[in-house]
């Protein structure tokens, strides 16, 4: 018997529900292979300790170092050999900056200017993204779970074992006194690593939390960038002013940038499983129902957003309680953990130990291609993937140079 269904997609509604601790994360049980007992996959006290030490890593002094000199460097690094060519595809350009800033989060030891090992690692997020979001997949799902499976075992043995080596060895040094504590790196492995035996990690789920980490930053925040810009050179089309507005203000570019998180968060729906019988929305909501939660839907509600919520507009007024990308990052427990590295900080905020604002990653990469002379190429429209149900591009021409 198929469990009961229930959908919502008022703002109000959509929102309460996401915050209610009775019900689980559910739309990532299809891509168990690679988010099995992973942060975002957890319910419960297990969700809430391990949040509890990987939120020791996310903090604001730490993402002040990772956008303003980790990224700058990831964005020379990646940007040169398009540049010089005149022109690349955007998907491309946005997973490559994207998962070489993720790889430093997870604690994955990557350089950014070696194109092979670039290219070596581009391939296997995209397959880990390919199978965390099997749920939304046109293709056989037994045959992607076994090509995930292979590759993660290549990933095991290459990348994330050496990364694990020079971690504990690093560690231990700490421990013994003949390494000061800063010197650890920063990232989610080194903190599981030296919580591993409080909190029961065994290295099967180690692996899969990191894959994760990998597959989401890059996934995630590489499809914000093509939609970001694509809402913009979109917007500059009419607007001439407002496009080099956003070539010149980083400021102006991320409230573009949360605009265009509003309108196509980079899931269009999030799932939840009542593990027990609660009231949202007022009816009741029994124990085993899915709810469905139309974040896209939401996001756009015009009885919050305004008639013209639907559309995209920089110069919105943002709602009184909302945030300006809406409910694209979550809410409640499960809220995004990296939300303010990919969003910045709103209104110039710089509270927390920063030391500049912090704009977020996807406007900070919007910019640099922006600044670089990026645009559209009038000879190759983007192609929709046909791979997937939800709005992603497999192929995004852009130009560089003068313009």
């Amino acid at each position: 018997m198929d469990e009961p269904v229930v959908e919502l997609t008022g703002w109000r509604d959509v929102n309460e529900a996401l915050r209610r601790k009775e019900a689980r994360q559910a739309l990532y049980d299809e891509g168990a292979v690679v988010m099995g007992d992973c942060l975002l996959t957890l319910h419960g006290d297990p969700h809430r300790d391990r949040r509890r030490l990987e939120n020791r890593l996310f903090r604001r002094e730490v993402f002040d170092v990772w956008e303003n000199q980790l990224l700058a460097q990831t964005l020379t690094d990646t940007l040169a050999p398009f540049r010089a060519a005149g022109r690349g595809d955007l998907i491309v350009i946005g997973y490559r900056l994207a998962m070489s800033l993720t790889a430093h989060v997870a604690g994955i030891d990557h350089n950014s200017a070696d194109p092979e090992a670039t290219e070596r690692l581009y391939g296997i997020v995209k397959k880990f993204s390919e199978g965390a979001t099997l749920v939304h997949s046109t293709r056989n799902k037994d045959e992607v779970r076994a090509e995930v499976l292979a590759v993660m075992d290549e990933f095991d043995e290459s990348v994330l074992q050496p990364a694990i080596a020079r971690r504990v060895a690093l560690i231990g040094e700490v421990t013994a006194g003949t390494r000061p504590e800063n010197e650890l790196p920063q990232d989610v492995l080194t903190t599981l690593l030296r919580n591993q035996d409080r909190l029961d990690l065994p290295q099967e789920v180690i692996r899969r939390e990191i894959a994760f980490y990998l597959q989401a930053g890059a996934h995630s925040t590489a499809n914000s960038l093509t939609h970001t810009l694509d809402q913009v050179w979109a917007w500059g089309a009419d607007h001439p002013e407002d496009l080099q507005r956003a070539r010149a203000d980083k400021a102006f570019l991320q409230r573009c940038m949360h605009e265009s998180l509003r309108l196509e968060p980079a899931s269009p729906v999030a799932w939840r499983e009542a593990v027990s019988d609660f009231e949202v929305a007022g009816r009741t909501i029994t124990t085993g129902t899915r709810l469905v939660l139309d974040l896209k839907a939401a996001n756009r509600d015009a009885s919050v957003w305004g008639p013209t919520g639907n559309r995209f507009d920089p110069h919105r007024q943002v709602p009184d309680g909302a945030a300006p990308w809406g409910l694209s990052f979550g809410a409640g427990t499960h809220a995004c953990i990296g939300q303010e590295l990919d969003g910045g900080l709103v209104d110039g905020d710089m509270s927390g130990g920063t030391t500049q604002r912090l704009y977020g990653t996807v406007a900070v990469m919007a910019h640099a291609v922006l600044e670089a002379g990026g645009r559209r190429d009038p000879e190759a429209p983007p192609v929709l993937d046909p791979a997937s149900v939800r709005k992603h591009y497999s192929s995004y021409p852009i130009l560089f140079g003068a313009l």
